[in-house]
C-alpha cells in the first residue's frame, strides 16, 4: 500500500546545530560541518535554501548533500535555515525584506564570530537572492564569493512562474502557504506528471525515492509576507523591497565575484533570468548552464540542481572549484 512507502525522516545531524536569534526578535538555525579532508580552507561556506524548502534541501542525504560534499572537499560548511522553519521556529509574520536584512546578517555575524573575516555564500533560488538583496542594503558585507544556483533576478522569462503565482494567489489571506502538509500527503505517491509540479524539478533527473523523501521532509510552508512579495515581483517584473528599495540596482554594491548556475530545463528560473544578473553585478561573473549540450548528464530543472542523480558530479564539483579560487588552504 502507498502509506508503507512513506519515507523515513532524515537521521543525520551536522557536527553542531545552533538556534540563533535575529536583531528583530525572530531566529534562524545554523548547522555546522567541520572540514572532512586533509586540506582545510580558510574561508567557511554558508549554504542557504530556497523559497519553499528547508535546510534539508542543502543537506539531503549522503548522495545529494551539497553541505557534506563541500565539507568533504575541505570547507567548513554552515547550513542556514531561515526563520519559520525547523529549529528556527515559526514567527507569526515574515517578509523577504526581513529575511534579507536580519536572517542573512545573523548568519554572517555568527560565522565570522568563529574567526574568519569573510564568508563564501552559496544560495539556491531565493537563497542567493537574499545575498544579493543584503549586499544592496549593506555594501560592505563581508562576502568573499557568491554562487547563485537557479536564482532569477527577472521574472518574465517563462510562464512557469506565472502558473506558480496563479496557484498561490488564492491563499494569500492565510498566515502561510501550507505546502508542507500537502507535500507530506503526496509523499508516498510521488509527484504526478503535471505541468505545475514539473516546474519544481525535472522528474526524469531524480530517483523516485528521492522525490518521495523530498516531499516528506524538505518542503516548507511559505510565509504569506514573502509570497506577496514574490507575487508582486512576478506580476510586475520587479525585484524590490516593500519600502521601494530596488534590489536589482543594489546588487551593484556587491564586490564579491559571482558564479551563476542555471538548469537548461529549468521552468521556474530559466537560464536567461539567471544570466540577467550580469547587468547588475560589477565584479567578476562566471556562468554555466547545466544540460546535455554543455556536457552534463541531464538537462537540469530547478530542484534537481541539488537532488539530481548526478548533481554531485555536475553541480557540486563546479561549486567547489569556483569557491576554491577565492580562498586558500589553512596554514598547518
Amino acid at each position: 500500500m502507498p502509506w508503507l512507502l512513506f519515507p523515513t525522516a532524515p537521521t543525520h545531524r551536522p557536527d553542531e546545530l545552533y538556534r540563533v536569534p535575529t536583531d528583530d526578535g525572530a531566529a534562524i538555525s545554523l548547522g555546522r560541518y567541520f572540514p572532512k579532508s586533509t586540506v582545510a580552507y580558510t574561508h567557511p561556506v554558508v549554504l542557504c535554501h530556497g523559497l519553499f524548502t528547508n535546510r534539508y534541501a542543502m543537506d539531503f542525504d549522503e548522495h545529494s548533500s551539497l553541505a557534506r560534499f563541500l565539507a568533504g572537499e575541505g570547507f567548513e560548511t554552515w547550513v542556514l535555515e531561515l526563520r519559520g522553519r525547523g529549529v528556527a521556529g515559526k514567527p507569526s509574520q515574515a517578509t523577504f525584506d526581513e529575511q534579507a536584512r536580519y536572517d542573512v546578517a545573523a548568519a554572517i555575524k555568527t560565522v565570522t564570530s568563529t574567526g574568519p573575516q569573510e564568508v563564501l555564500w552559496v544560495g539556491h533560488s531565493k537563497g542567493a537572492l537574499l545575498a544579493f538583496a543584503h549586499a544592496g542594503l549593506n555594501p560592505y558585507v563581508p562576502l568573499r564569493a557568491v554562487v547563485a544556483i537557479a536564482s532569477p533576478v527577472h521574472f518574465d522569462a517563462h510562464p512557469g512562474v506565472r502558473r506558480f503565482v496563479k496557484a498561490v494567489k488564492p491563499l494569500l489571506h492565510l498566515d502561510a502557504i501550507p505546502l508542507a502538509a500537502a507535500a507530506k500527503v503526496a509523499a508516498p505517491f510521488g509527484l504526478p506528471r503535471h505541468a505545475l509540479f514539473e516546474h519544481a524539478l525535472n522528474l526524469d533527473n531524480v530517483e523516485g525515492h528521492a522525490v518521495r523523501r523530498a516531499l516528506a521532509h524538505t518542503v516548507a510552508d511559505i510565509q504569506t509576507g514573502v509570497a506577496r512579495q514574490f507575487v508582486r515581483w512576478v506580476e510586475n517584473d520587479v525585484f524590490d523591497a516593500n519600502d521601494g528599495f530596488n534590489y536589482r540596482e543594489g546588487m551593484r554594491s556587491l564586490r564579491a565575484p559571482v558564479m551563476l548556475l542555471s538548469g537548461a530545463a529549468d521552468q521556474l528560473a530559466p537560464a536567461s533570468s539567471v544570466e540577467a544578473a550580469r547587468k547588475y553585478l560589477s565584479h567578476v561573473v562566471e556562468s554555466r548552464t547545466l544540460g546535455r549540450a554543455t556536457g552534463s548528464a541531464a538537462d537540469y530543472g530547478h530542484g534537481d540542481l541539488l537532488l539530481g542523480r548526478h548533481a554531485a558530479r555536475d553541480v557540486f564539483t563546479a561549486v567547489a572549484a569556483f569557491l576554491r579560487r577565492y580562498t586558500q588552504p589553512k596554514a598547518l
